[in-house]
């Protein structure tokens, strides 16, 4: 080799070497620092005319990234985000509503309430005892107004969250958009990616735990983010998520697929041609913060606000309803006649008929609901919650004999003919040809204090006194009642309507009748439950006495937190393996760098000390 050859050489050498110390130095700075990968410089051998290695060139530099495990922590990390926010949420419905043995708790104002009325059932002349099941009726009705204050107060918290979570989504798929654009000009001028790569999957791992996300790597450097279920947020032009964000959410304000219906806020992807996708209703959203967001709006707290009302409301009923029995017909045999006097039949009370099919041997049951808001109807089978029956609205806005006249349109087919006399109600079947009748009743919420049966509406709608019925005009009387529901203000003004329930034959005050049947009402006395509360099913609604149904609440929810919890748990062990895989394949190793380092110098100084041997020789021949 001449002494040329010799100083090329060494200059390559002084040149590689130099970029690999401002790597190695690079590692050794940064190595502590939140996102920063490992990296390396890649190399190739250059050849001279005669086929001799005559050098080596620095090509670019790389990071050291296992993009498999970074994949599977993005994913997981999206899991774990939904997890938390569903736990956070889960504890705190289960601290509202509390345990069965929680001083304080629902279940405890209720015992109290249950144990003052069996106190009255034994000394009902008591004033006493009277005031404190007032008292203890009011503290009922304020535990329930409480909770459902604090659900849609957490509703609303999830409402303003969505809000702020879109903006800085928004923000992250703009920052993206940027670096991608700076990734793909200074690749195309031969400069180094590598810090601009990392600032981006530092985005990109925030953006992760924020929406469910699949990111695509394109040639030139650039990446492409879609959702997990399709969705693009981001291809050669970012996306934009939109959310309405409602400033009052109540228990009245749901989510509907249909936009006219909706009453809380949409959450809307704006793609760069102009075109929207609801995401919400598309189920643009499997996981990630936002989706537990919306899950917990619309879904998790919309359920424990229809138990805490299906609760109130069966509680309502249980107390105010009277059951108002058939009486004969006449009917000429072979037919059956039964007749029940509607008088009392309020809005959103029930008629019950029940008759033997001939064909099929088998007992129907037919709900006959009071509906006077045509709006409403036809009414769906699942207005009531027995599985079995078949239900329809009919309105007595036009008068008793336009009722008669829908039930019989409603009944014919069933082959009973249904006549009025007043607001008696006459149902006749045709002799077992098509159909034998075999019960008729109606139960009827009781509006008055006194002279309308053993039923007491003791809890109204509202400070009012408006009273409770299950309505369906105008919207259900239910969603929200739990809210709203109250003591009558006829009972705090006398309590000893508790008592006195018939005053044509005047009753007692020592007469335990009304006390009893309250109390058997609430605690002995089987319902079935709107299944689309959260607990049975259309088919088998959970039964059992209004007592029961709290406790499966509590149950319910204790259960779910438990649950949320156990989730969140394991998530964050797969969360955390991931991440720390992810980190050992990126991380720097201090110790391997700093030996790099040495031999970086010592080859640095033989380069340098080839160079100034190749200079005393020039000096050498230059002097000869």
């Amino acid at each position: 080799m001449g002494l040329s050859s010799a100083l090329n050489t060494a200059l390559y050498g002084l040149k590689y070497n130099q970029r690999q110390l401002d790597v190695t130095s690079a590692n050794i700075a940064s190595a502590d620092t939140v996102g920063y990968t490992k990296k390396s410089l890649q190399a190739s051998v250059d050849y001279g005319n005669n086929g001799q290695v005559i050098g080596v060139t620095a090509d670019k530099i790389t990071r050291s990234l296992n993009e498999n495990v970074q994949r599977q922590f993005r994913s997981s990390n999206a899991d774990y985000s939904y997890a938390k926010l569903m736990d956070s949420y889960a504890s705190r419905v289960d601290e509202l509503l509390g345990s069965i043995e929680d001083p304080g708790a629902l279940t405890e104002v209720w015992n109290d309430f249950v144990g003052n009325l069996k106190a009255l059932t034994t000394s009902p002349e008591d004033y006493t005892v009277r005031l404190q099941t007032v008292q203890s009726a009011k503290a009922l009705a304020s535990e329930l107004n409480s909770a459902t204050a604090a659900v849609q107060q957490m509703r609303q918290e999830t409402e303003t969250t969505i809000g702020a979570t879109v903006d800085r989504v928004n923000q992250i798929i703009s920052s993206v958009a940027d670096i991608n654009n700076q990734i793909v000009s200074q690749q195309a001028g031969n400069q180094s990616v590598v810090d601009l790569e990392d600032e981006r999957d530092r985005y990109l791992d925030e953006l992760s735990g924020l929406i469910d996300i699949n990111v695509r790597n394109d040639p030139n450097g650039s990446v492409r983010i879609y959702t997990t279920n399709g969705m693009s947020l981001l291809d050669v032009y970012p996306s934009e998520l939109r959310f309405d964000e409602r400033a009052t959410i109540t228990a009245e304000a749901q989510w509907n697929d249909d936009p006219a219906l909706r009453q809380v806020g949409t959450l809307t992807l704006v793609t760069p041609g102009g075109s929207t996708i609801d995401m919400i209703s598309t189920r643009g959203l499997s996981s990630g913060k936002l989706a537990a967001l919306v899950d917990m709006r619309d879904n998790y707290l919309v359920e424990v606000q229809s138990q805490l009302d299906e609760l109130a409301s069966q509680m309502s009923l249980a107390l105010s309803s009277n059951t108002v029995e058939s009486t004969d017909a006449g009917a000429t045999p072979p037919q059956n006649g039964l007749q029940v006097d509607l008088a009392s039949l309020q809005k959103g009370n029930k008629v019950t008929v029940t008759y033997t099919d001939a064909a099929s041997g088998e007992q129907r049951t037919v709900s006959l609901i009071r509906v006077d808001d045509p709006s409403q109807l036809p009414l769906s089978n699942s207005e009531t919650a027995d599985p079995n029956d078949t239900v329809y609205g009919i309105d007595f806005s036009g008068g008793n004999a336009s009722a008669a006249t829908q039930m019989q349109a409603a009944l014919a087919a069933a082959g009973l003919t249904v006549s009025n006399s007043g607001s008696t109600f006459s149902f006749v079947d045709d002799g077992g040809t098509t159909s034998t009748l075999t019960g008729l009743n109606a139960t009827v919420t009781a509006t008055g204090l006194t002279d309308e049966g053993t039923g007491l509406p003791l809890f109204t709608d509202g400070l009012a006194g408006q009273p409770y019925t299950d309505a369906l005009e105008g919207r259900d009387q239910k969603v929200g009642y739990a809210g709203r529901i109250s003591v009558n203000p006829a009972i705090l003004a006398d309590n000893s309507r508790l008592v006195i329930y018939d005053t044509v034959t005047p009753t007692e005050e020592g007469d335990p009748t009304r006390p009893l049947a309250m109390l058997k009402a609430l605690t002995e006395t089987s319902y079935d439950y709107d299944s689309s509360a959260g607990l049975g099913s259309k088919t088998a609604p959970f039964d059992g006495s209004v007592t029961d149904y709290l406790s499966a609440i509590v149950g319910r929810q204790s259960a779910k937190a438990a649950n949320a919890a156990t989730t969140l748990a394991g998530q964050k062990v797969v969360t955390n393996n991931l991440k720390d895989r992810l980190d050992d394949s990126s991380a720097v190793n201090m110790d391997e760098e700093l030996a790099r380092l040495i031999q970086l110098q010592n080859a640095y100084s033989s380069n340098a000390r080839v160079m100034t041997v190749v200079r005393e020789l020039f000096d050498v021949l230059m002097n000869a």
